[in-house]
């Protein structure tokens, strides 16, 4: 959570540096509305998006797929979730209340603090604001109330409520007023102040987020003066006036659009500037590669989930909780005793978790009558009281740790917490011999957390030399984990390598394996690459990331389809992801359009189908490229489009104006509007043009 608040805040800060540097003295003031609400929006969402593999700058190799758990025949049937387990050991043990809090914990209940203390602020402005607007006197006028105040207090707005004292105001400047603050209603500026003031609160520790909220109110302030004095009943230098006469020291609750502001000599400027020039609206383009940067930047790859720590985590939380004592309950099945333990306390159970036992490790179960009888392993030993009748059992237990086998531990350095480890040392049976045997293999450093998962797995010698043996002498303890996990072996390795892919690193191993990427699913990929890439026997390759080592294809002649078409190891992974079957690589080949490499991925995430490729080919557009068709389906550009601005007299409509205009939301109803207005203009690139810079046509 911490890295996403900071991932937010640098979005924040960056947009309001861009605006700052490029836009604050443009008088595109209703697109500098957009711009800071957009940015605001994107800041809370970009650091949520999953980008395909070949975009992200992150490390990919780092990561993998996201829930990796025991092989079911190994993993103990748990019946409450690991969440639960670990409360009921906190619960059992009843440790201090902030024995454990890191620095991260203090930090997460200092920024839930603030963002309650801002909340209750918001909602105490809100009530407060609302209390105004019903309990003062009110001039219904049309969809406004103008609510009579009393006092000092600036004029305000909220909602469709005008605050203002009418006695402290002569005529002419009272008319001002309430036509500001109706132009900031009809616009819907109290909405952009809820949405800053809402960041706000989820931002409250980050400086540039308070300034960005000024940088709101202050636009709408220029964007709202600026309107008015187009209004042909105001004059510039009288409007000018009231706002000096109305200036004083006053001011409303945080939530309203303020007439009289502290930034009353910035507003008198921007009324007086000169006019932008169309042609600088260029500057508002470069928005576009900085968001992309951000998301590229701070999103792990689609295919790719979460760190290798939590399959580690993962393991933990399958293992059975036991605790000190609790109740158990057992079935005898063949040469197997399955035992649940239980700990219940005042009607709530803290954990409820299976494992099963070989019948031999048991000497004289009680068989029915009640008696005790225990089972021994190196961390300690449960002694079991009840009793059996027939093949199932139940009684209570207790766990004794053997405290030679905690202070060996401690001798080999690993340190351990002797209230909650020793149970789940006996649960996944750990042995002196175990640690030896890491030892020999030349792993001298690892933790109690290490060991845990390593042995719940099963992860014995013959493992570990094999996967050393097959070109990975530098594993990690870490790295042991997940494939094993994932079920990496010496025949999925060679089934790889025989693929192509002969150097493939063990974080790609492991994502291979854990997205069930098969020999055979190669082999397909590259035969439906290889026809989806051709048309009229010009061969299309899909590119290859340098990082990535691929099989390069034998030299071909023109004509000849490749024999062994390479995809990057990014590209195979963002496939076996998205489902992208044969079958939807053939679709398209069936009318006549080539797809390729980088394009097949992010035409399969934005849901682009043949039938979607074939409505424009229909209507008219043969030659339209991938980056082309992405474009649009990214922007909800539709065949019924084209055939819209063809039929209000645009036949040679461009597929790049197209994308333009769905973009600014020129579609063929707004167009066939401004018509219906008179207003006939000879593009839609004009068209374009007046709505980026106006928001529409007056």
């Amino acid at each position: 959570m911490i890295v996403y608040l900071l991932n937010v805040a640098l979005v924040i800060c960056t947009s309001l540096v861009f605006y700052k540097v490029l836009l604050r003295n443009e008088t595109f003031f209703r697109l500098n509305r957009f711009m800071l609400l957009g940015c605001l929006i994107l800041s809370f969402t970009l650091p949520l998006i999953h980008v395909p593999p070949q975009w992200s700058f992150r490390n990919a190799g780092s990561v993998i797929n996201s829930t990796y758990l025991l092989p079911s025949a190994e993993r103990p049937d748990n019946k409450l979730s690991a969440e639960k387990a670990a409360t009921a050991s906190i619960q059992l043990e009843n440790p201090g209340m902030f024995r454990d809090l890191s620095v991260a914990d203090l930090l997460v209940w200092v920024y839930w603090t603030g963002v309650a203390i801002f909340a209750v602020n918001f909602i105490v402005q809100l009530l407060t604001l609302l209390y105004r607007a019903y309990s003062r006197p009110v001039i219904q006028d049309g969809r406004f109330r103008i609510v009579e105040l009393s006092g000092d207090q600036a004029p305000c707005s909220f909602g469709n409520n005008i605050f203002i004292n009418p006695e402290k105001y002569e005529w002419e400047t009272y008319s001002q007023i309430i036509l500001h603050e109706k132009i900031h209603i009809q616009q819907g500026h109290s909405y952009d102040i809820l949405l800053a003031e809402l960041a706000l609160i989820f931002q409250w520790f980050n400086p540039f987020a308070w300034l960005y909220r000024k940088a709101v109110e202050d636009n709408l302030e220029f964007l709202t003066d600026n309107d008015l004095l187009e209004h042909k009943d105001i004059d510039r230098s009288s409007y000018q006036l009231s706002l000096v006469k109305v200036s004083a020291p006053h001011f409303p609750v945080s939530l309203t659009t303020n007439y009289n502001q502290s930034i009353l000599k910035k507003r008198l400027i921007m009324m007086n500037a000169k006019k932008s020039n169309l042609n600088t609206t260029w500057k508002y383009l470069f928005i576009l590669p900085m968001l992309m940067v951000f998301i590229c930047f701070f999103n792990e790859p689609q295919a790719y989930g979460t760190q290798r720590k939590n399959v580690k985590l993962n393991v933990l939380a399958a293992l059975p909780a036991l605790g000190e004592d609790g109740t158990w309950f057992a079935t005898i099945k063949d040469n197997k005793v399955n035992i649940r333990f239980e700990k219940e306390s005042d009607g709530k159970v803290y954990y409820s978790n299976s494992s099963d036992f070989m019948l031999s490790d048991f000497k004289n179960l009680p068989r029915d009558q009640e008696g005790n009888f225990e089972l021994t392993r190196e961390p300690g030993t449960i002694v079991f009281n009840g009793k059996f009748s027939g093949n199932r059992g139940m009684g209570t237990y207790k766990f004794n740790q053997d405290q030679t086998f905690m202070d060996f531990l401690k001798k080999e350095g690993i340190k351990v917490n002797e209230k909650q480890d020793p149970s789940v040392f006996f649960a996944v049976d750990l042995k002196k011999s175990y640690i030896s045997m890491l030892k020999r293999e030349g792993y001298t450093n690892f933790t109690a957390d290490d060991l845990i998962p390593l042995a719940a797995l099963k992860i014995d010698e013959k493992f570990i030399q094999t996967i050393k043996s097959n070109g990975f002498s530098e594993v990690s303890l870490q790295d042991l984990i997940p494939l094993k996990a994932v079920g990496v072996d010496e025949a999925y390795i060679a089934e790889i390598r025989k693929s192509g892919y002969k150097d493939l690193t063990v974080s790609q191993l492991i994502t291979f394996k854990a997205q069930n990427i098969s020999g055979d699913f190669i082999k397909s990929s590259k035969e439906a690459v290889q026809q989806a890439s051709v048309k009229s026997a010009q061969v299309v390759l899909p590119p290859v990331s340098k990082a990535s080592k691929t099989v390069s294809p034998r030299k071909q002649k023109q004509g000849d389809l490749p024999v062994d078409v390479p995809i990057s190891m990014d590209n195979l992974i963002a496939m076996k992801a998205l489902n992208i079957s044969p079958d939807y690589l053939n679709s398209f080949k069936q009318i006549g359009y080539k797809v390729s490499g980088d394009e097949i991925i992010a035409m399969k995430s934005l849901g682009v189908t043949s039938e979607y490729v074939k409505s424009f080919q229909d209507a008219g557009f043969k030659n339209i490229d991938n980056g082309e068709i992405i474009s649009m389906k990214a922007l909800g550009v539709t065949a019924a489009d084209i055939v819209g601005y063809k039929k209000l007299g645009y036949p040679a409509i461009t597929i790049e104006e197209a994308i333009s205009a769905k973009a600014t939301g020129v579609t063929p109803a707004y167009i066939s509007s401004m018509k219906k207005k008179g207003y006939n203009l000879p593009s839609i690139e004009k068209y374009v043009e007046a709505k980026a810079v106006s928001g529409s046509i007056n």
